[in-house]
């Protein structure tokens, strides 16, 4: 609305909305200058298409999220850390991949083991990570399992969202962290066509493509279509010269169908197949710097190491309106990915402290899920209280197949190294391991958003979940299988004042299963977590700003602790605490400038444990993060169409090990993009870590003496050409 009546500013035409429609008409004569200079002109309607919860997002400040309460809900009236990265705040940082969207929120602490080539997202969130059971696509958790993971090319994205803190009570299992949700691009009655080339330094080359809009003249069939492909070096290389590279395509179609007003089924399906070759893990040699990457080596073969991944996805999102105030949803997909990871690791240095001998490690997994989530959403009154109900039934079902051959490699000289020296062996039949796991969740909910008031809105929300694990070892012919049941609730209390300030209170909980016994045979319980937290969230009416802050405490319980009365076993009598506030700030100040900024402090310790490690804080988690962006558009000719942002991103210190006696120093990221847009071209320039800052993450020791470190990501420049038509 501001960025509008600047617009008119001194046309003599003002703007009034109409719930989504805003209508231009003439100014009072007192407003547009003397009564009898003004002129009669016809009103023109402009009909705005309101955000949705999986919807663009104009700007950086999204308004509306589904991911904490699974019902299209403004992020005013969620009583929970929100964040949201729409495809604008993508581009205009030039994010090529998940972990650089999130890594400009708080209480996000990403690159755990560096860009992972193998396409591992690894995240902490309130200092628990995400890796696994954190991970969302479109509402529905992804398969995952040792390696193969499901993944999503971040053009396929529309939004990343992240929700911090527990959220058993919508999605059962998952730690007590929070959850990274994406949200693919759909089909929409609006024109989408687009074609971009990327090209960048280490090799980096790209074509994709998204088209998409109606199928019929009546817009009652919708069609998208993204695409990608993509090929691009990683930082690390081998002494001879080798590097590892990644080779990408991704297929997204979706088709959407409309019959009537109440009913929308969309069908999402997804193919993406990585190649990546001479994967293999740093080692810096005894007498080496850790601080300079080049003088690491590959512990690979160029011509065997490497990570393959084949996946396919296809799913429908269903939703039907009984009437104005009840409706289905019902979500679905199934997923499958193949994974084969060819490893060569370091075993031991020989006397003469430069002959590292080597040992083959290949593994072949499959992992296979069909994931379901069945809700009734209703509106209804009772008295005075407005209830927005939301009644659930979701399902989820998972198999992975393991199968690993161990073998050899020769031996590497570390001070004259040379690749392709021997042969590289890898055991024949029968497999050195085979192995078979089924997951299992089943889950009831149920939740209100009650409005006691137009000031005051209680969330209160209550989920069962039953979950069976069952892994087998196929070689030893031996099993073993656990079945859990919990319990997870949630509380949350918003007081929307008249000011647009709205203060609230929450409280959530989570679980995790643990499979495995203690010494007495019992099995073991859920970890559970348990989230206290108090903020405020400020977002102007009119404008595209939300300001939020938080103040959390948040425990984790029943973690596996060794048994001091039997060292061979574990008990569950270990605990975390994770304590802190974050702060965020997404802004449109002008027409020209956007904003946004963020900081966490976050006090993580283990305060229960039989370790020796108690108030110690748990490896590879900073205690301080910040961030900030600032993005302009110039406002008009020579320089209309011309864009530029600069962003600082701050890290503390971490710990390598759980005795905190081998810290890791803080660093400090700049990241900067230039772009240029006229008519239907639009043309970028991305450099994130412009200073090729060197930062180690997690670094451990190695054979002989030296150590295998993980470095963030290096210096990226990508430049790109984009064409609407």
């Amino acid at each position: 609305a501001a960025a509008l009546a600047q617009m008119l500013r001194g046309t003599g035409l003002q703007a009034r909305q109409q719930g989504q429609t805003w209508t231009i008409q003439p100014a009072r004569a007192a407003a547009a200058g003397h009564a009898g200079d003004a002129q009669t002109l016809p009103a023109v309607t402009v009909q705005a298409a309101p955000e949705t919860a999986t919807g663009p997002v104009t700007g950086y400040a999204a308004r509306r999220s589904a991911t904490a309460t699974k019902t299209d809900t403004p992020l005013l009236e969620t009583p929970q850390s929100v964040s949201v990265i729409g495809r604008a705040e993508l581009e205009d940082r030039g994010a090529i991949s998940v972990m650089d969207a999130v890594r400009y929120s708080p209480g996000v602490s990403t690159e755990v083991y560096g860009p992972d080539a193998r396409g591992f997202e690894w995240a902490h969130v309130r200092g628990f990570l995400v890796v696994n059971d954190g991970q969302f696509l479109d509402g529905l958790r992804t398969t995952h399992g040792y390696f193969a993971n499901q993944r999503v090319d971040p053009y396929g994205l529309e939004r990343v969202e992240v929700l911090r803190g527990p959220a058993g009570t919508m999605y059962g299992k998952g730690d007590a962290g929070g959850l990274i949700n994406r949200v693919s691009k759909r089909p929409q009655a609006e024109a989408v066509r687009e074609v971009e080339v990327q090209l960048g330094n280490q090799r980096r080359r790209q074509l994709a493509a998204d088209v998409g809009g109606k199928a019929d003249a009546q817009g009652k069939l919708l069609y998208r279509l993204v695409g990608v492909g993509m090929g691009t070096d990683y930082p690390e290389r081998y002494a001879s010269g080798e590097h590892v590279r990644n080779q990408r395509l991704y297929l997204a179609p979706s088709l959407t169908w409309q019959p009537h007003s109440d009913t929308s089924f969309t069908l999402l399906t997804e193919l993406l197949r990585d190649r990546n070759k001479g994967f293999a893990f740093p080692h810096t040699p005894r007498g080496r710097s850790i601080w300079n990457p080049d003088e690491a080596l590959l512990m690979g073969e160029p011509g065997f190491s490497g990570f393959d991944h084949d996946q396919a996805s296809i799913g429908y999102q269903l939703q039907h309106r009984f009437s104005p105030a009840w409706s289905l949803h019902q979500n679905l997909r199934y997923a499958s990915v193949d994974a084969e990871f060819r490893r060569i690791n370091e075993d031991e240095m020989q006397p003469d402290g430069r002959t590292l001998t080597r040992w083959v490690n290949l593994f072949r997994e499959k992992s296979q899920q069909l994931g379901m989530d069945t809700h009734l959403q209703g509106r209804m009154h009772t008295g005075g209280v407005s209830h927005q109900l939301l009644l659930g039934l979701d399902a989820e079902w998972q198999r992975l197949r393991e199968r690993t051959h161990n073998g050899s490699a020769p031996p590497l000289d570390v001070d004259n190294p040379r690749y392709g020296q021997g042969p590289v062996t890898v055991s024949p039949e029968p497999d050195d391991t085979h192995n078979n796991e089924r997951r299992r969740q089943l889950g009831l909910y149920v939740q209100d958003q009650m409005r006691l008031s137009p000031q005051w809105l209680l969330t209160v929300g209550g989920r069962m979940d039953w979950v069976r694990q069952r892994q087998q070892d196929l070689l030893a012919g031996s099993h073993q299988s656990q079945r859990d049941r919990q319990f997870s609730g949630r509380l949350g209390l918003n007081w929307l004042l008249p000011s647009s300030w709205t203060p609230y209170f929450s409280y959530a909980e989570s679980f995790k299963p643990e499979i495995g016994a203690d010494a007495q045979g019992r099995a073991f319980k859920p970890t559970r977590g348990k989230l206290y937290e108090l903020g405020v969230k400020y977002a102007p009416e009119g404008g595209r700003q939300l300001f939020t802050a938080a103040l959390y405490d948040l425990r984790k319980t029943n973690v596996l602790t060794t048994d001091l009365d039997n060292p061979d076993h574990n008990k569950q009598t270990g605990a975390v605490r994770s304590r802190g506030i974050e702060l965020e700030a997404k802004a449109a100040l002008s027409r020209q400038w956007e904003v946004l900024a963020n900081y966490t402090y976050n006090d993580l310790k283990i305060t229960h444990s039989n370790d020796g490690d108690i108030g110690k804080v748990p490896t590879f988690v900073p205690r301080q993060t910040a961030s900030a962006w600032l993005n302009w558009r110039a406002p008009q000719d020579p320089l209309s169409g011309l864009g530029a942002g600069l962003g600082v991103r701050h890290v503390g210190s971490t710990y390598n090990d759980a005795a905190n006696s081998w810290k890791n120093p803080s660093a400090t990221f700049i990241d900067a993009s230039l772009s240029y847009e006229r008519g239907p071209w639009r043309m970028a320039l991305s450099v994130n870590n412009l200073a090729d800052k060197v930062h180690i993450p997690s670094c451990f020791n190695g054979a002989g003496g030296g150590f295998e470190c993980f470095y963030t990501q290096r210096r990226t420049v990508v430049l790109s050409a984009k064409y609407r038509f």
